[in-house]
């Protein structure tokens, strides 16, 4: 469904001569992305809505989705298939959030939260195949996530002091982004290892 539409959006900024032809690939990519990236924020945005979660969708777009540019890590085959993992892990954070408001005081899922964030300050960023980075890009990105971290680590701490119930969200966001690193490169291991028994 996003590649089509893509595709017939690319079609029509190339027939009006705003995207030359020689550029329909990466066009039709970014559109993609663009597309798929607006359809999660909607659909986040609706189910907050609906569940009474604006906060948790506030940790959303404020926590997880700037770590997730930077940090990478594991990422869907397809579209649908991201769309359909966005808005399942999305929809199971919001429904964690409405039964255990108070988990950020609790002191196993603090310290989880702790270990969870050591991942993102020592391997970030996790390449995936479909999108390298140059050295530069790399090390960008890098100093990018340890300073995200930080950053939204100071706000978790400020918010469990004040006793704010928007730190579980943040605990949940950057966990997530983490454990989302954790698999994409245990993805990239396995995949550097089939490649080499081929080549043997």
């Amino acid at each position: 469904m996003f590649r089509y539409l893509a595709e017939d959006i690319a079609f029509l900024l190339i027939k009006n001569k705003i995207v030359d032809i020689e550029k329909r690939e990466e066009c039709v990519f970014g559109v993609e992305v663009l597309l798929l990236n607006l359809t999660n924020i909607l659909t986040a945005l609706i189910i907050s809505i609906l569940s009474d979660t604006m906060l948790h969708f506030a940790a959303f777009m404020i926590i997880f989705v700037p770590l997730r540019i930077f940090t990478g890590g594991c990422h869907a085959k397809t579209s649908e298939r991201c769309y359909l993992i966005t808005t399942a892990v999305y929809a199971l954070s919001v429904f964690s959030v409405k039964q255990l408001p108070e988990l950020y005081t609790s002191i196993p899922a603090v310290i989880t939260f702790l270990i969870l964030i050591v991942p993102i300050i020592l391997l970030a960023p996790v390449e995936n195949k479909n999108n390298p980075l140059n050295a530069d890009e790399r090390k960008r990105n890098r100093l990018i996530s340890i300073v995200l971290t930080a950053v939204d680590s100071l706000i978790f701490i400020i918010m469990y002091l004040l006793s704010i119930t928007a730190a579980t969200s943040v605990m949940i966001f950057m966990a997530v982004d983490s454990i989302l690193m954790l698999i994409g490169l245990m993805k990239n291991k396995s995949e550097k290892k089939q490649n080499g028994g081929k080549s043997t």
